[in-house]
Parts: structure tokens; C-alpha cells; sequence
């Protein structure tokens, strides 16, 4: 194996799986759009955010479905792992990777990766006003945010706490014995519950995501191209709306202390 100690390389490669999603879902008539920090670093920057390493896109769920089968059924590098097609898979939403790599991220639980971009469904919200949606919403974020915690050890879950650790054991053991795996099952199952068509509100419910970050429905009712690293990829019409929503005065750069990565991970080719 060779090592991609290269930022360059390593963006070349997302590049990669992006035109490959762009091109199959428009191919197909799929609604895809860049979303989260690729969204904003296409407005703010017209590509990656300087001190990001990342790509992610929303879809809605029901194309988010017909692209697994989609490029999973090509003769391809690219191909999407999920927990239903991938063994020892920790995430709720699916990835597009590129399987001529291997990826190894630095946390307590990995799963079987290569350089990705992540692909998140978005799904509807019932009634017209947060108040009719909200419950619905914190059950689904309730069960995400079990969801690691079903896989970890005690350790990890403990981390350097000298305290409450009765307390913690007795917690950590509950979620182990559920299963990080049906936690997943569980968010999965009831996100899907409220279709997007005819939806007010929409929003992603099993990416770690925020009650804040639920969206009207009508930001992503259309789709327009946005520059991203001299190519153009699709954003929602609404994304002024959409960066507003979920970073508030989105065109100020954050103070220098704040302009860091948050990932932290190896790659590789599996052969070059």
C-alpha cells in the first residue's frame, strides 16, 4: 500500500467521487446538493473551505435509495457502504467511496472505509411549525446520539473521568446491550417515518445533526450550479436560507484559532 500524505491528493480523490455522484444523478434524474461545510465553501470560497478535508451532500431519501443501486450495479471504483451492504458499518447514513483506497480514521470504533464523500438523506417533518415537528425530531436525535455509544468500550466511554463511573458502567451497559447496530436500525426506521413530498419542513436526522438544522422544505425545491474547485455542482436555491439556518453570519470568517480541521484520519492506496 502507498500512503496519501498529501492534502492535494487526497481532495483529488473526493473531486473524483463527486463527479461520479453529479454525473449518475443527473443521468438519472436524482436531486442531490452540496451541502454543510462543501455548500458554504462554495459560496464563501468557491471550493473547499481552506482548512477542510471533506465533501457532503444531502439527498432526499428516496433518491438517496436509487443511488446506492444505481452505483453499487456499475462496473466502478465507486460504490456506496452503508449498514445495510457493509459489516462492521458504525453509520446511520451512507458513504460513496472510492475502493482503491483504505481509510482509517482515529477514533475508538472503525468500520471498513475508503476515501468517501458522505451522502446524507434528508426526510420530511410532520405539520407546518416546529412545535408540531419538534418530539419527532428529538426521538431521532436521541437515538443517533445512542448510537455510537452502543459501540464503544467502557474505556472509551469512561475517558478520563475519576467520578460517576457507577453511574456511567450502568448507562454505557444498557447501550452495549441494545447494540450500536440497533440503534442504528431504530433512528433509520423512524426518520423514514414522514415522506418529503408534501413535507413543510425537512430535515437530516441521522447525521449528528441539531434541532436548528431543520430546513423549510422549499430551500431545496429547486436546484442551481455553484462553483466548487473550477468545476460546478448542485446546491439547493435556498442556500442562503440553508447557511443562515445553520451558521448564522456565514460570509465572517471565524477567528484564526477556530480555522482547524476536525478530522483526523489516515489513507491509502490499496495499490499504485
Amino acid at each position: 500500500m502507498q500512503e496519501i500524505t498529501e492534502i492535494a491528493e487526497l481532495k483529488e480523490i473526493q473531486l473524483g467521487i463527486l463527479r461520479k455522484v453529479d454525473e449518475l444523478c443527473k443521468a438519472h434524474h436524482l436531486k442531490y446538493f452540496m451541502s454543510d461545510g462543501t455548500l458554504l465553501g462554495a459560496v464563501r470560497h468557491k471550493g473547499y473551505i481552506p482548512w477542510d478535508d471533506d465533501l457532503d451532500i444531502w439527498m432526499p431519501r428516496k433518491d438517496y435509495e436509487k443511488l446506492e443501486q444505481i452505483m453499487n450495479q456499475e462496473d466502478s471504483c465507486y460504490k456506496v457502504v452503508n449498514h445495510k451492504n457493509t459489516k462492521g458499518y458504525i453509520y446511520a447514513f451512507g458513504k460513496a467511496v472510492d475502493t482503491r483506497t483504505i481509510l482509517k480514521e482515529n477514533i475508538e470504533v472503525n468500520c471498513p472505509m475508503g476515501i468517501y464523500v458522505d451522502i446524507f438523506p434528508y426526510d420530511g417533518l410532520p405539520g407546518e411549525k416546529k412545535e408540531d415537528y419538534i418530539k419527532h425530531v428529538r426521538k431521532c436525535l436521541y437515538l443517533e446520539k445512542q448510537r455510537y455509544r452502543g459501540f464503544q468500550s467502557f474505556k472509551g466511554v469512561k475517558g478520563n473521568h475519576t467520578t460517576g463511573n457507577t453511574k456511567r458502567f450502568v448507562f454505557w451497559a444498557v447501550r452495549r446491550l441494545i447494540g450500536g447496530k440497533n440503534f442504528i436500525r431504530m433512528v433509520d426506521r423512524l426518520s423514514q417515518k414522514y415522506p418529503v413530498e408534501g413535507a413543510k419542513y425537512v430535515g437530516c436526522l441521522v447525521g449528528g445533526y441539531k434541532e436548528k438544522d431543520m430546513m423549510p422544505a422549499e430551500i431545496f425545491s429547486e436546484a442551481v450550479e455553484l462553483e466548487f474547485e473550477g468545476e460546478h455542482f448542485r446546491a439547493p436555491k435556498g442556500y442562503d436560507t440553508y447557511l443562515t439556518i445553520e451558521y448564522g453570519d456565514y460570509m465572517t470568517l471565524p477567528p484564526v484559532e477556530q480555522r482547524v480541521t476536525h478530522h483526523d484520519f489516515k489513507a491509502w492506496w490499496k495499490t499504485k
